[in-house]
């Protein structure tokens, strides 16, 4: 999972560059041959359409998976791993919860605002800012030179004055705060930390040929006061090869969960392109159906029901090795 360098780096120097500093970043934390393989559990091109399952949605040029707990082991591992965990043990000083996580990948183009991540929410709407500790984990999925992560110095120790703003426009940073904006473009399988009190983005960009996936996941020191703060966790039980009490209460069992999972999506938070893309693959399931549709009123339902019953015994009897 982890390169060798990254496991053995000293956790104290961690948490020390994290409180000082506010941010953390390590090149190639993650193996590449794991990234490929976590990357196979995802199908980006899959999109839900009435799927009685978990997987990828689309909010205007990224798509999300955002329950990866439930549909990918290798990036379980990764939020569950003891390396996260020290890292949390060390900067936490009270008991900490996972409050979302999701892998994304963002193409062709995007112009993320300036912000913080201490929101507090009601329904699907900010309400406010809130003062409890957080930490946001970014681990870059593909190499990225464009839309790298971008962080601005020192403000996790002053954003506060900020806390009636949802962003910060790009000119008032130009203007106030540009010799101050740390950009990280880094290789495949790199890591950043940072406070969720720094003001943070991701650098816009443009360039139709380009994408960036990530997994991202955010852990806070959630205190009595913010009972149901957070999104919901759907955990894949297959997944639970490492549960102690420790990694259940950071995931949240039996902690609510008030917030609705990110981003609020539907046919209209898509392209053009990919309903245009989307409507290629419902071609031959409609044909499907209405073949389907058509036979079901034509043939009487008990006729249907004894074809299958045939079938099934026919599959059943070929199913017998004949020299039993």
């Amino acid at each position: 999972m982890f390169n060798t360098d990254f496991s053995n780096f000293d956790t104290n120097q961690i948490v020390n560059s994290l409180k000082t500093q506010g941010y953390f970043a390590f090149e190639s934390a993650l193996n590449e041959q794991y990234i490929d393989e976590l990357l196979e559990e995802i199908n980006f091109e899959q999109i839900l359409l009435n799927k009685n399952d978990v997987g990828v949605v689309i909010a205007q040029q990224i798509k999300f998976l955002t329950h990866c707990l439930a549909s990918s082991k290798k990036a379980y591992d990764i939020i569950t791993s003891n390396k996260i965990l020290e890292i949390c043990k060390g900067y936490f000083n009270d008991s900490y919860k996972i409050t979302n996580h999701r892998i994304y990948q963002t193409s062709k183009s995007s112009h993320m605002p300036w912000h913080t991540d201490n929101n507090l929410q009601n329904g699907k709407q900010l309400s406010s800012k809130h003062n409890m500790p957080g930490l946001l984990f970014l681990f870059y999925l593909s190499d990225v030179t464009k839309n790298a992560f971008q962080y601005i110095a020192d403000s996790h120790k002053w954003s506060y004055k900020y806390d009636h703003e949802v962003y910060l426009s790009d000119s008032y940073v130009e203007s106030k705060f540009k010799k101050d904006i740390l950009t990280f473009p880094m290789p495949k399988g790199s890591i950043i930390l940072c406070d969720i009190h720094g003001i943070h983005r991701a650098e816009p960009f443009q360039d139709n040929n380009h994408n960036r996936t990530t997994l991202l996941f955010q852990v806070d020191q959630v205190g009595s006061e913010y009972v149901g703060h957070g999104e919901k966790n759907l955990v894949n039980t297959e997944y639970l090869d490492n549960l102690t009490p420790e990694v259940m209460d950071y995931l949240g069992f039996g902690f609510k969960r008030s917030y609705p999972a990110f981003p609020n999506t539907s046919v209209s938070t898509m392209t053009l392109q990919d309903i245009l893309a989307l409507q290629k693959q419902l071609l031959p399931q409609t044909v499907e159906v209405l073949s389907k549709s058509i036979a079901r009123n034509i043939i009487p339902a008990e006729s249907i029901i004894n074809v299958k019953r045939f079938l099934w015994n026919w599959k059943s009897k070929s199913s017998i090795d004949p020299k039993k």
